[in-house]
């Protein structure tokens, strides 16, 4: 799409997640909405298709073929990733993919492998990275204001800590190995309704009522990370402590509050502007997925492509794995 003055034409599939995709596409100048797919056709779909003035659909094919899109969007459960994605990149369309990229390594690596052999972009949205305190962060890294990281803690609601592992691997590269302690039965006393469907053949996505990891990466670096359901989400989401060999990082929440600290003593807070900075989960995503359509408008490489999806659902099996074990698993 690099150079053509014209703007991509955007699909979304799913329409409560979605809804986000679809505001994204809608306010990115660099592409117009042209059509939301249901897997039934209900009223909630039907408010959010008019919302933003395009038609619902319940075919997926079908809304390829009429729609001709450049660029989809797919804001599903899991195991619906594959056979979407699939259609989207064998029709010539570049693929957002929410996370996690699939319920299987093999189904994830499939995507990928597809996208290389149609030449198109695939992206998996691991929306966390755009959070501005964590983008902040990650600049502080880049820039040597910490030295050599050398390891971190993680402490995170259960649903963060999936997503708070990938912008930690954003942070320190390749994982090469983990041991883990997890609890892997169900909450007895108020189930968590979403529960089944995290749980997936060879790895858990949320903590349910405990995980706790320690990984460590090709550089050396260590994450331990620990999360429970029993948590609230909003008390906070997560906290991140990274030390490194000239100062330390902290962030005491997903859009809060940033102190770097130095070996001279001198600290420096950052905290994001409520008026001039995008705040929250859904705004985090609005970003990501408008990053991505400048990715495809402008010819560039995708912002998170497939290859880190397929590399957390690695990551998670040798965590799952580890705590049967009781020993290091290599990922």
């Amino acid at each position: 799409m690099a150079n053509e003055d014209r703007k991509m034409k955007a699909v979304v599939a799913g329409w409560k997640w979605g809804a986000n995709h679809l505001r994204a596409f809608a306010e990115s100048e660099f592409c117009e909405v042209g059509g939301l797919w249901s897997r039934t056709d209900n009223a909630g779909a039907r408010r959010v298709a008019d919302l933003f003035h395009v038609p619902l659909y319940t075919d997926f094919d079908k809304m390829l073929a009429e729609v001709k899109p450049d660029v989809a969007s797919i804001a599903t459960p899991e195991r619906a990733h594959e056979a979407l994605t699939l259609s989207a990149l064998q029709s010539g369309v570049h693929v957002y993919c929410e996370k996690v990229l699939s319920h299987t390594r093999e189904s994830a690596q499939l995507m990928v492998d597809a996208a290389h052999e149609e030449g198109r972009l695939l992206n998996v949205g691991y929306n966390y990275r755009y959070s501005p305190s964590c983008v902040y962060l990650a600049e502080a890294i880049k820039a040597g204001k910490i030295g050599q990281p050398l390891f971190a803690h993680l402490r995170a609601f259960g649903f963060c800590i999936h997503h708070m592992t990938d912008y930690v691997n954003s942070l320190f590269g390749k994982p090469v190995r983990a041991v883990s302690v997890i609890d892997k039965a169900p909450l007895t006393d108020k189930p968590h309704p979403s529960s089944p469907d995290l749980v997936f053949p060879t790895f858990m996505y949320c903590a349910l009522t405990m995980k706790t990891y320690m990984i460590q990466y090709e550089s050396g670096a260590t994450l331990m990370a620990g999360a429970t359901d029993y948590s609230s989400a909003l008390n906070p989401g997560a906290t991140l402590l990274i030390e490194g060999s000239e100062g330390r990082l902290m962030l005491d929440d997903l859009s809060g509050k940033v102190t770097l600290l130095g070996n001279d003593r001198e600290s420096t807070v950052y905290a994001p502007s409520q008026i001039r900075d995008s705040i929250g989960l859904r705004e985090n995503c609005v970003l990501a997925v408008k990053d991505f359509a400048r990715a495809v408008y402008e010819g560039d490489s995708a912002p998170i492509p497939g290859e880190a999806g397929v590399d957390m659902i690695a990551l998670e099996e040798a965590v799952y794995k580890s705590a049967d074990s009781d020993a290091w698993e290599m990922i």
